[in-house]
């Protein structure tokens, strides 16, 4: 190592690019590396550091630095026991722009990790949108690593890969406009090769290099493009979202929603998941509209009391968002309830937020969507009579009793009284007062909806899934809220699978064997679940006269209030939103009705 020339190099071209804000020379800005690995990343390693090597190619500035690292191998225990490695870093400085190469597995992360920090203070991330204009081209993308915006999601991917010859043209103008670009492969300029970009980890690669020359070539050319003008593009591909980096546009939040604990069924976090619950069980919440920029207001309720009303402002740092909260005003002997309900704003990850600007705050990101211009025209509207829509299940003494179904005036209470499978598409929507058929509440942790009805019509056997969601509000002002469907439809997809005959039967039969609390009716009279049970059985035998239907019935949405507002961005998102979940529902060979408010 001591006789290191770079003649004897060939590195993997995949580099880490900075922003050199203070014009630090390039030999300081490498010395700030190597001491950073050897007395903070590799501070517990035996760490040997050879002998640098300083060169110029034009206004390039070139520094190489080997080192030797002893590990103890990953397969052992035993501290006495070392496998010995040699790495290399590598520093070229051009204009106001580094690259660094590093040898050593997962460096460029760490390294990148500890910009602005005391080592590199004078290092930041090259702007996302300067390197999107640089090095991205929609029409030559030949792979595409797209990250999920929906948040935690229990039926979209979080992630996924595309590959093609022209990737962009495949991608799904409704389906994929909840994801964002996370890294592409593309081609540059007019030639056939191709570069890979991690705009969000400032990383450029691609692929080896067969010597020095052609290392350091690729590498000065980067650093050239970047330095050859502060041109930006925020939205490199027009169908996906794009992540900001300031609020600067970002108005009129109009919706916001907190994460529903049973999709965090995998939460390590016991806290945040009893958080989630208290929120979901004793808290509502309405958004005002506010005249300072992105500024959220919230008029807070605890089992159904005012509180009082917070604002809350969000702040961006490095693309991701927080936080800060104020007290506008305060009910008496109500704030220990609005701390209880503030601390959610402690984790952005489980908050979502819409802005008619056409913003969304989602998994702790900003991003700018493009609303696509979909229409659903196949809402179902209810009058729901004089029940509560604002009150999914019965209560007690300000507890949920299933005993009470019918017996009340909650949403499941109508559900029970009221609901009818004998209508269809393209036919209105009725309700009646002598239900028939089968119907079973399936309330409870991994329910596969909360009811399930059976029953004959037009020839056909109707198994409706039918799930419930409480309205966020039952004022005669109250606007179309994306929020208050997001997490109901999320779970009406999530049982998809279920809407398989065999699949319900089998799980139901699971479940009814393992609660002695399910409430089961037969032509509107009280039976045993295993009744139910029974009769799905029978159903095989005639499995081409049946239906599967999903019902989602939130009454949030007031029919006068949807059909007047054809234009607007809130009503677009929420088309959006609804089209998709048909789509899911519909490659399933279900039918999806959503049941709203006839006002």
């Amino acid at each position: 190592m001591n006789e290191m020339r770079k003649e004897h190099l060939s590195p993997f071209l995949s580099i880490l690019i900075g922003v050199n804000t203070a014009q630090h020379s390039s030999k300081d800005l490498h010395e700030a590396t190597i001491n950073l690995i050897e007395k903070e990343i590799n501070a517990q390693l035996s760490f040997q550091r050879f002998p640098s090597l300083s060169e110029v190619s034009g206004d390039t500035f070139i520094e190489i630095t080997p080192y030797k690292i002893n590990k103890i191998p990953s397969w052992t225990k035993r501290n006495d026991i070392y496998d010995i490695e040699n790495h290399i870093v590598i520093t070229f400085s051009l204009g106001k722009y580094i690259a660094f190469y590093f040898s050593e597995k997962g460096m460029k992360d760490s390294v990148r990790d500890n910009f602005k920090t005391s080592y590199l203070k004078g290092i930041k991330s090259v702007d996302i949108a300067h390197l999107n204009f640089h090095f991205i081209n929609e029409d030559s993308i030949k792979m595409l690593w797209l990250l999920g915006i929906h948040g935690k999601n229990t039926f979209k991917a979080d992630s996924k890969v595309l590959g093609g010859n022209s990737v962009a043209e495949s991608l799904d103008p409704l389906e994929d406009q909840s994801y964002m670009m996370s890294a592409v492969r593309t081609e540059l300029g007019n030639s056939s090769k191709t570069i890979g970009l991690n705009p969000f980890k400032s990383s450029i690669w691609r692929g080896p290099c067969k010597d020095w020359e052609t290392f350091e070539k690729y590498t000065i050319e980067i650093l050239d493009t970047l330095n050859s003008n502060n041109r930006n593009n925020i939205t490199p591909i027009g169908i996906l979202a794009s992540p900001i980096n300031d609020f600067v546009g970002v108005h009129d939040a109009y919706d916001l929603s907190i994460i529903d604990p049973d999709i965090l069924s995998h939460e390590k976090s016991e806290y945040k998941l009893n958080l989630l619950r208290n929120i979901r069980d004793h808290y509502t919440f309405e958004v005002i509209s506010s005249l300072s920029g992105a500024d959220i207001i919230l008029k807070i309720h605890n089992n159904n009391t005012l509180c009082g009303e917070i604002r809350v402002t969000p702040y961006i740092k490095d693309y991701e968002a927080s936080f800060k909260l104020n007290i506008i005003s305060i009910e008496k002997n109500k704030k220990e309830k609005i701390d209880i309900f503030s601390k959610i704003f402690n984790h952005p990850e489980l908050i979502k937020c819409w802005y008619e600007s056409g913003h969304a705050i989602v998994n702790g990101w900003v991003f700018m969507t493009n609303y696509r211009d979909v229409v659903y025209d196949d809402f179902r509207w209810a009058d729901f009579e004089d029940y509560n829509i604002c009150q999914e299940k019965p209560m007690a003494e300000e507890k949920v009793n299933l005993e009470l179904i019918g017996l009340k005036k909650s949403l499941f209470c109508w559900v029970k009284n009221r609901w009818t499978s004998k209508w269809g598409r393209g036919q209105p929507f009725n309700t009646t007062e002598k239900p028939t058929g089968w119907l079973y509440c399936d309330d409870g942790a991994g329910e596969k909806a909360d009811f399930i009805h059976i029953d004959n019509y037009d020839n056909n056997i109707i198994i409706s899934l039918i799930h419930v969601k409480a309205a966020k509000s039952d004022s005669s002002n109250r606007r179309i809220s994306v929020g208050a469907h997001d997490i109901v439809l999320s779970q009406a997809v999530k049982n998809l699978r279920y809407a398989n005959r065999k699949n319900l039967i089998h799980d139901l039969s699971e479940r009814a064997k393992k609660s002695e609390h399910k409430k089961c009716w037969h032509h509107n009279k009280p039976t045993a679940p295993e009744n139910f049970i029974a009769h799905l059985r029978t159903l095989t035998a005639n499995p081409n006269q049946i239906k599967t239907r999903v019902i989602v019935i939130q009454p949030h949405t007031r029919k006068s209030f949807y059909e007047k507002n054809t234009n607007s961005n809130i009503k677009k998102q929420l088309d959006v939103l609804l089209v998709s979940t048909d789509n899911a529902i519909k490659s399933s060979g279900a039918e999806f009705y959503i049941i709203g408010y006839h006002d």
